[in-house]
Parts: structure tokens; sequence; C-alpha cells
């Protein structure tokens, strides 16, 4: 009897944490209003990325504020890496984070990219999804990223050493990019 009991107490644990692992990270929400519609500023090999009260910084941007979230691509066989205050977590491919801020969703997935796992930011209820490429990738492949990510509306490239943008699926100038001063701005994307 105690055997069973006890079996019974360990599967209730297992599946408790097993849940725990599957529920989102909530984060605190901001203290002022949230703007409706985003920004991507591109800085060296990184870019900020704001969007209804997220800050994410990605491959060492540097921000006044303190990001919500600050994640490295994959490199050298390595996965790519989120980072949330003090916790570090990496993302083998086809992983997902999700994590709440106010009554805004943002899921991370680590996805197969051209030559190094790329990361995919979908942000609220399929609001708008950013694919991060991880290494460069030549022009001609460019309009082929919509269809290897599809729903994906923002492409952040590397070109050149720098980060770019490019708007996927909406026939807008192919490339957008270098150190901006003003940011590449965007809104919630009607699905």
């Amino acid at each position: 009897m105690k055997t069973a009991t006890a079996a019974a107490m360990a599967a209730l644990v297992w599946s408790i944490c097993l849940a725990a692992q599957a529920a989102p990270l909530r984060l605190p929400a901001g203290k002022g209003p949230v703007a409706q519609g985003g920004s991507v500023t591109a800085a060296a090999q990184g870019a900020l990325i704001r969007y209804r009260g997220w800050l994410v910084a990605v491959d060492g941007a540097v921000s006044e504020e303190r990001p919500d979230v600050l994640l490295t691509s994959a490199d050298a066989g390595q996965a790519p890496r989120l980072q949330i205050g003090s916790m570090r977590r990496s993302l083998p491919l086809w992983s997902a984070f999700e994590l709440i801020k106010g009554s805004t969703r943002l899921r991370i997935t680590a996805l197969p990219g051209p030559e190094a796992p790329a990361l995919l930011l979908d942000f609220g209820e399929a609001d708008y999804r950013i694919v991060i490429l991880a290494a460069s990738i030549a022009g001609p492949a460019y309009p082929l990223l919509a269809q290897r990510f599809p729903g994906a509306d923002l492409a952040l490239l590397l070109q050149d050493g720098r980060r770019v943008m490019l708007p996927l699926g909406s026939g807008r100038a192919p490339v957008f990019g270098e150190e901006q001063a003003v940011p590449y701005r965007f809104a919630k994307v009607k699905r």
C-alpha cells in the first residue's frame, strides 16, 4: 500500500513539475501607458525591439532602459540563448519559451535557419512576428524567407556585419537597416 501511495505521489509531483515548465513566465506590467505599435532599432549586429510594453535586446544591443529579455543568436554549434533577469536558458531547436507582460504574450521559438538556428518572436495573439537570423544570407535568398518562415512579418538579417530589417510579404522596400537614428515602426497585422 505504501509503495502504491508513494508511486502516486511521485507521479503527481512529476505532472505538476511538467505543468509548471509549460506555463508561461509572468513579468510585472509596466506602470506607464502601453503604446499600440512597435519599433525595431538596429544597433551594429544587434537590435532593440519594442512592442506593447516589451523591450527585447538582441545580440548585445544596449538600451538606456533595462530590457525585459536579452536574446543571443546561435553560433558555433550552440543554441540561441535568452536571459530574463538572472535566469538564463538555452533554446534547442523546436523549443519555445512563453512570457506574459501585462496583457501581451511573447513566445520565443528556436527554428532551423539557413545555416544556424533562427529565433521567431511571436507577440500577442498573432499580432506581429519577427524572425531573427543568426547568419548572413545572400540577397537572392531574401524572397525565400517568407516561405521558410510562414507568418513572419519582419526578418532581422545580418548583412556586412550589421543588422538590417526586411519586411516580409508586404511589398515594401526590400531592406532597411544600418544603424538608424529613426527606428523602423510597425503595427499589429490583421490575419
